[in-house]
């Protein structure tokens, strides 16, 4: 049996629960009423925002949720916990004075767009964390339990360069918004039947979900090219050709685990380069190398662009377990 770690997150759903949510969510697509609860958490454009939400509308308040969503659920909190507070760290108004002061070196240089765009998405993350544990997913996690230099607990790991340096700071930050993003994206038809007349409309509001969701990293790696003097592996960052320090487009001479960490983010298992994918050929499903097929216009490098690659749970606990004190699994 595969471990629930070794595939994609909303791959672990037990299939006829997601049958129910498909079922309400292709409802709501033909206009049936929906509460207060989904229009709120379908606003926020988050995918697991909208699974919490949908949960909820399917099964009804004060119902426990299957164990396998909840366990989504609790891990999509954990993340956006992790966001939330490194944000807030960042800005100075964590609940930790440590936190706070860990980041005194770098605040100041945190200015203009930048620190506007910080501010937004700490509120983004503070509404997400406060969603989902209304929704029922739970988290005993703590300011305290982080460790924001990516050494578990010693305050010394690679990424303490980011508690001085704005710029490395910034290409932390797109690298952990970038992970949030891998961590479901291509899995909004998770969300939406296949079958129904309303399929059209309902997919374009998953893939709306998708490209709200992905705003956050977006936005940073605009502050990073528009900064003065940006080199080109900055204006080329986070594109979607493979792993390294230069696809988060980390300047300098990034230690060895810096560029190793990065490399699971853009490369990892289940790489962002990767050609090879199933398509339905008109009966069935099919294995094809998308980069063999001739007249593909930008060639090999628009093929890995064209495909969503995302990563498994598992990948996702060994890209943030560094900045966790507390085991996870």
């Amino acid at each position: 049996m595969t471990s629930t770690t070794n595939v994609p997150i909303l791959d672990a759903i037990d299939p006829e629960i997601t049958d129910r949510l498909v079922t309400r969510r292709a409802a709501i697509a033909k206009g049936a009423a929906v509460g207060s609860t989904v229009a709120m958490g379908l606003a926020m454009a988050s995918v697991p925002v909208a699974l919490a939400a949908l949960s909820r509308e399917a099964f009804g308040q004060g119902t426990a949720l299957p164990a396998d969503i909840k366990a989504v659920l609790d891990f999509a909190l954990a993340l956006e916990i992790f966001e939330n507070e490194f944000y807030k760290a960042v800005l100075g108004t964590s609940g930790s004075a440590a936190q706070n002061a860990a980041f005194v070196g770098v605040r100041a240089s945190i200015t203009g767009a930048a620190l506007a765009t910080v501010q937004q998405i700490q509120k983004h993350e503070a509404q997400h964390v406060a969603f989902l544990e209304q929704q029922g997913a739970t988290s005993a996690l703590t300011a305290t339990d982080f460790d924001f230099t990516g050494g578990r607990g010693s305050g010394n790991g690679p990424f303490k360069p980011a508690t001085t340096d704005a710029a490395f700071l910034l290409a932390v930050a797109q690298g952990a918004e970038d992970t949030g993003v891998r961590a479901y994206k291509g899995q909004a038809g998770n969300l939406i039947g296949n079958n129904d007349t309303t399929h059209n409309a309902v997919l374009e509001a998953a893939l709306r979900i998708h490209s709200v969701e992905a705003r956050h990293a977006a936005r940073i790696r605009r502050i990073r090219r528009l900064a003065m003097g940006a080199p080109d592996v900055v204006r080329l960052s986070g594109t979607i050709r493979g792993g390294g320090a230069a696809a988060a487009g980390a300047t300098g001479s990034p230690s060895a685990d810096v560029v190793a960490a990065f490399g699971k983010i853009y490369g990892g298992a289940t790489p962002e380069s990767n050609t090879t994918h199933v398509v339905f050929n008109g009966s069935a499903e099919a294995s094809i190398n998308a980069a063999s097929l001739s007249g593909i216009m930008g060639g090999t490098d628009a093929v890995t662009e064209a495909f969503d690659e995302p990563l498994t749970k598992a990948e996702v606990i060994a890209i943030v377990q560094p900045f966790f004190i507390p085991s996870l699994a």
